[in-house]
């Protein structure tokens, strides 16, 4: 008797959540490879899918159908590739650095040693009146094959610049285990050392000297506690940090999630952050977006009266107007209540993967909801089940370091054919409650009238199949909501309790 849900199945899903995962990995940093891994990646849950409902659950469906899906899926990825490249292209990027810093072994150098360096990708392009630089870089020197696979499964990071007046060196580090011991915060850890590993730090000169965390001429300055907490300031000139830190910036600072995870360094003409990944539209625009707030930010108490002043005053840094509102109007809507609730943004791409991911969910779910109430108010047809095989189950032996766990459990189960529609359908389904019918037997049964038609035997079977179905409904509406409409995260709710706390006793 074929099993509801065979191990080949579960391989199957995580093979293509792997090359889900490794596409992700390699976005932007060739676009080749992460076509290849998403088309895979479909192609392989497209054909375990097919799998588990022709063998597994006896769905039949036109093979126009199992020939379509993927077209259409591959046709998708291809579109989404060409429309990445494009979207480069009408923003009028350039392949040639003219301002800023580049990467080289740890540390930032000037933009004119471009050609002694090993990047991947350099685009500079004008945006809402400011100039922005992004850079892709390897974590390694690619010297070797093996170093090159790396690179694109997870060894890619990007630079992101806006240009400046010269300044003085500036780092505004966030600090990992910033608010233990009262919280932890594993997963914003987790992305602050990732992005960090992969970050060159600055210095005044070119150097083949290893990567450190300072460079050596930098001192770290202290601001106040609170910020001091959270954050690590390194400068070579005191005076520039104070200029910079005011207390509104310190508060704009420690309020938004983006500069937790993100180190800010002002370095010679360049105002700059790193992330993790290869470079896209959305990863160059979004992190410069945030760059040129904090430009707009500080530019009064540094450069005023200078034209820089009046471009960063000028500029447009709302959702809309940066991303431009031609696309991206789901992208842009979701992620300006994102914003406000302190959760990171969402490229189309992933709002897109993630509600389909929910979708399933919440149809997986109705399905047999549907099935069970048309069952219970008499709209389900009633049909003899003629049974070919049984199975009693096998309540499981205990295994474990203890023995506390169940191992090897299976649960009743009858394999059968009824008519219905001219058609004899076999089926493999669950045995709720009552005894079970041996080979040769002739059970009622009804038949939901919503595919994928569920069986129920009884009453008990009805209430237990919708109870079941209520986990992935709910599982599906709850992935919607932090999609679309998510929560602030503990942290900020408890930082706003504090400070409305503090305000309520300042009061008089």
């Amino acid at each position: 008797m074929a099993e509801p849900l065979p191990w080949y199945i579960v391989l199957g899903y995580l093979t293509a959540f792997v090359l889900l995962w490794i596409a992700g990995r390699a976005e932007g940093g060739g676009t080749a490879t992460s076509a290849i891994s998403n088309i895979a990646c479909g192609l392989v849950f497209l054909g375990t899918t097919l799998t588990w409902f022709t063998v597994s659950m006896e769905v039949r469906a036109p093979l126009a159908v199992w020939i379509a899906l993927p077209v259409a899926f591959v046709a998708f990825v291809l579109w989404q590739s060409w429309r990445q490249r494009d979207s480069l292209r009408r923003l009028g990027t350039t392949n040639e650095a003219t301002f800023g810093v580049l990467p080289k072994r740890g540390r930032t150098v000037p933009f004119d040693q471009q050609d002694s360096l090993s990047l991947r990708r350099v685009l500079e392009l004008e945006h809402q009146g400011h100039r922005l630089l992004g850079v892709e870089y390897p974590l390694t020197e690619p010297d070797s094959a093996t170093s090159r696979v790396t690179d694109r499964i997870g060894g890619l990071y990007s630079m992101i610049e806006l240009r400046i007046p010269a300044s003085p060196t500036l780092l505004i580090t966030p600090k990992v285990g910033a608010f233990e011991p009262d919280y932890t915060t594993p997963f914003e850890d987790a992305r602050i050392t990732r992005i960090q590993v992969g970050t060159p730090k600055p210095s005044s000169k070119p150097s083949e000297q290893p990567r450190e965390f300072l460079a050596e001429e930098l001192r770290k300055v202290a601001v106040d506690p609170e910020f001091d907490r959270r954050f690590e300031v390194a400068t070579e000139d005191p005076e520039f940090a104070a200029k910079v830190l005011t207390p509104e910036v310190r508060e704009m600072i420690l309020n938004d999630l983006w500069f937790r995870v993100h180190e800010v360094v002002f370095d010679h003409d360049a105002l700059w952050t790193a992330e993790a990944d290869g470079l896209n539209e959305d990863r160059l625009l979004g992190n410069a977006r945030h760059l040129a707030i904090f430009a707009a930010a500080v530019t009064s108490n540094l450069w005023p009266g200078t034209e820089f002043s009046r471009v960063a005053a000028r500029a447009e840094t709302g959702y809309d107007l940066w991303f431009g509102q031609r696309r991206g109007f789901v992208r842009n809507r979701v992620n300006r209540y994102r914003e406000s609730m302190d959760r990171q943004p969402l490229a189309p791409t992933t709002v897109l993967t993630r509600s389909l991911l929910a979708a399933a969910m919440v149809v997986g779910g109705l399905l047999p909801i549907a099935n069970g109430l048309a069952t219970a108010v008499g709209l389900a047809p009633e049909v003899p089940l003629t049974v070919l095989e049984s199975d009693g189950g096998d309540p499981g032996r205990a295994c474990g370091a203890n023995r506390t766990q169940i191992c090897g459990s299976r649960s009743p189960a009858v394999r059968g054919t009824y008519p219905l529609d001219g058609r004899t359908h076999e089926v493999v389904t669950g045995w709720v409650s009552g005894e079970l019918p041996e080979r040769g037997d002739v059970v009622d049964v009804r038949i939901g009238p919503v595919w994928w038609n569920t069986v129920f035997q009884n009453t008990a079977a009805v209430v237990t199949t919708m109870l079941a179905a209520l986990v992935p409904l709910l599982l599906g509406l709850l992935f919607f909501k932090t999609i679309f409409r998510p929560r602030e995260p503990r942290r900020v709710r408890i930082l706003r309790e504090i400070r409305q706390s503090g305000q309520v006793e300042s009061q008089p």
